[in-house]
């Protein structure tokens, strides 16, 4: 521990001698002044016979540059996401998590170190974690951090199935032979395109607001009150909801666009290239304004979904026995990832809808080059320059 939050390339916390950060015998380890007095609490607990886990999670510096990991606190925020996947897989009750972190800006190979640990471990257990919970894990990682971009490529192969179903082209024509029947080689080969920025998806689309403790601990119970409406069978879909719940439902997604910058952005994003798309098959303002409001109904059923989803996990845990001990964590955890959820459905809908806008506009482009060569020719010359 001492080791990793002090080497050389460790980026040190403001005022310190260190660069950890998480959580030790109750305390942020980020504001621990003595490096040894921290690194004592986990010398205690192993020597007790409790299991220190060592992780390192690293990225090509493409990567780290293009995701926006060259910010050491997008690494954090990507430990503190992570870490309860990880201690959910290795057995780990989240309520019992101890772990110490640091970022290392080493060339070519940024990285964080995260030791974390059982700090109520109280039975024998085997110091080993077996490769299909490690491969898991890893799994996990590599969706939370280029999910983005594989939802991206996903959404065009699924656009361009679409077309070629629809026997009608689709927005994407020429790409249908390219990602109808895509196989993980081309898959591969797509994602190293990415990696050198010769797509415009290299950009990646990642939640930067933070989750504001007032604001989440608000709509968290909402998130409860909501749970308490929905029908108690059946299925829990947008769509099938009673009138009256499906309105409470659009209030909360309201609330959570108005408290979280990025998904208002890309909401807004949405509903905007929907109604420029519009513009390009009428000029009727009534046209523009049911377009708009057709790509508000969508979007309120998809993200609806998710709600729904998100209520559903909420229930499995206020079933279990460790609910009331930790009623507030589990609330802020379920509704934190949902915003990461709905975050990720309206980013990828906003990419797609404006994929579809910049492909039409092309498309007008080209039609206009066509009909200004004719109109040279007719004229009696051809300038081929202004073409």
């Amino acid at each position: 521990m001492e080791y990793v939050g002090s080497r050389p390339g460790a980026v040190r916390n403001e005022g310190m001698k260190h660069g950890l950060f998480g959580v030790v015998d109750g305390k942020k380890a980020e504001e621990a002044k003595n490096l040894r007095e921290l690194s004592r609490r986990i010398e205690i607990k192993t020597r007790g016979g409790v299991i220190a886990y060592r992780a390192v999670i690293s990225l090509a510096e493409t990567d780290a540059l293009r995701l926006g990991y060259d910010d050491p606190e997008k690494w954090r925020e990507l430990v503190r996401s992570r870490l309860p996947d990880m201690c959910e897989k290795i057995g780990i009750p989240v309520q019992n998590l101890e772990y110490a972190a640091a970022v290392h800006r080493d060339k070519g190979h940024p990285h964080v170190h995260i030791l974390f640990w059982d700090k109520a471990q109280d039975v024998k257990k085997e110091a080993f974690v077996k490769p299909e919970v490690s491969n898991a894990i890893r799994v996990g990682l590599i969706k939370h951090v280029f999910g983005e971009e594989m939802a991206a490529l996903q959404e065009m192969k699924n656009e361009a199935r679409r077309a070629a179903l629809d026997n009608a082209g689709g927005f994407f024509g020429g790409l249908i032979d390219a990602f109808a029947d895509m196989t993980p080689e081309d898959y591969a080969a797509a994602s190293e395109r990415l990696g050198r920025g010769e797509s415009p998806l290299a950009d990646g689309s990642l939640i930067y607001s933070r989750f504001n403790s007032e604001d989440m601990r608000e709509l968290a119970a909402d998130l409860l009150r909501l749970a308490e409406l929905v029908p108690k069978t059946g299925r829990l879909n947008f769509k099938l909801m009673p009138p009256e719940v499906k309105d409470e439902i659009r209030a909360f997604l309201e609330k959570v666009l108005e408290k979280n910058t990025d998904c208002d952005r890309e909401f807004k994003k949405y509903i905007q290239a929907a109604v420029e798309l519009s513009k390009y098959y009428s000029d009727k303002p009534e046209v523009h304004d049911k377009a708009g409001n057709a790509a508000y109904d969508d979007m309120m059923t998809r993200l609806g979904n998710a709600v729904s989803r998100a209520i559903k996990k909420l229930d499995r845990q206020a079933r279990g026995k460790a609910w009331e001990e930790n009623r507030e964590t589990y609330k802020r955890q379920v509704t934190e990832s949902l915003i990461t959820e709905l975050y990720g459905i309206l980013s990828r809908a906003a990419r797609s809808e404006g994929n579809k806008l910049a492909y039409r506009a092309g498309e007008l482009s080209k039609q206009a080059k066509k009909e200004l060569a004719m109109q040279l020719e007719n004229s009696g010359g051809y300038d081929w320059e202004q073409c």
